[in-house]
C-alpha cells in the first residue's frame, strides 16, 4: 500500500516534468516569432512613424491631386474624424457620395459621426436613407438600433432595427451584443 502511493506520486512528478518540458519546447519557437528579425519588416530605429497630422497632410495633398478618388477621400475623412475634425469628416464623406452616390459605407460613416456627436436626428436621417437604398447593409440596422434605442430612447424602434441586424448578420460578437441590448431595452420598456 505504501509502495502504491509512492509510485503514484512518482508518475505524477514525471507527468508534470514532461508537461513543463513540452510547454517550454512550444513557447521558445513561438517567442521567436515575435522578435525582430533582420529584414523581417521590423522598423529601423532611424525611421519614425508619421504623426496623425503628418498623415492627414499627406492625404489632403493626395486628395487635392485626385479629388474623385473615393478610396483616398474615405481615408481622408477617417483621418479627419480621428484627429478631432468630425465636421470636416462629414464634408469629406459627402464628397465621396457626390462622386459615387451608391457608396453605402460613406453614408453609414456620416451617420456614425453624427451618432458619436450626439446629433441623433441627423444620424437617423442618414440611416433611413441608407436603409432605403441598401436594405441589406447590415451595419445600418445595428447603428440605427443604437441611434433609436440609446440615443432617442425609442426602445421599440431600436429593438426592431437590432432584430433586423441579427437576421442579416446571423452570428458574431455584435449579434450577441445586440441580443443583450434587446433584453436590456425590453426590461427598460417593462419598467416604464
Amino acid at each position: 500500500m505504501f509502495f502504491g502511493r509512492s509510485k503514484s506520486k512518482f508518475r505524477k512528478a514525471i507527468f508534470i516534468v514532461i508537461t513543463v518540458l513540452i510547454a517550454i519546447g512550444l513557447v521558445i519557437p513561438l517567442a521567436s516569432l515575435f522578435q525582430d528579425q533582420p529584414g523581417g519588416g521590423a522598423q529601423n530605429p532611424g525611421t519614425a512613424q508619421k504623426t496623425p497630422q503628418e498623415r492627414l497632410a499627406e492625404l489632403e495633398a493626395e486628395a487635392g491631386k485626385s479629388p474623385g478618388n473615393t478610396e483616398v477621400l474615405m481615408e481622408l475623412a477617417e483621418a479627419y474624424y480621428y484627429t478631432g475634425k468630425p465636421d470636416q469628416a462629414v464634408k469629406t464623406y459627402e464628397q465621396v457620395l457626390a462622386a459615387d452616390p451608391g457608396y453605402s459605407e460613406a453614408r453609414y460613416m456620416i451617420a456614425y459621426v453624427y451618432y458619436m456627436k450626439g446629433e441623433f436626428d441627423q444620424a437617423e436621417t442618414s440611416l433611413k436613407e441608407l436603409a432605403q437604398k441598401d436594405p441589406n447593409f447590415k451595419e445600418t440596422h445595428l447603428l440605427y438600433g443604437y441611434v433609436l434605442g440609446a440615443g432617442k430612447k425609442d426602445y421599440a424602434g431600436g429593438i426592431q432595427e437590432l432584430e433586423k441586424y441579427i437576421d442579416l448578420a446571423k452570428e458574431g460578437p455584435d449579434v450577441e451584443k445586440a441580443r443583450l441590448i434587446i433584453n436590456e431595452w425590453k426590461t427598460a420598456q417593462a419598467g416604464n
